[in-house]
């Protein structure tokens, strides 16, 4: 993930927008390929096509046993799209 310096006012505005609406509710609980695990807001970047990616960290939590298996496979940090993280407000504000 790369952190890009020059940004458009309207990427710098949605940038700002998904940022703000992340450390409101920094925490996700995420449903990967090696179990659920906890994770929490970390920063927002770019990846090589431009687009932008929100990377959370994976968090120790007794709750979710599955910690040491994500760490292993998959790693600490956890990629969402702006679409996904949206998503995952969206449900979470329906449920």
């Amino acid at each position: 993930m790369k952190i890009l310096n020059h940004k458009t006012n309207e990427s710098k505005a949605k940038q700002s927008s998904i940022k703000s609406l992340c450390n409101q509710s920094p925490y996700l609980i995420i449903n990967t390929p090696c179990g659920v695990g906890r994770y929490k807001f970390n920063r927002i970047g770019y990846n090589n096509n431009d687009q932008l990616l929100l990377e959370y960290r994976l968090i120790h939590d007794d709750k979710y046993k599955d910690y040491n298996v994500i760490e292993h496979n998959i790693g600490k940090y956890y990629y969402l799209s702006a679409t996904q993280v949206l998503y995952a407000f969206k449900y979470i504000a329906s449920s």
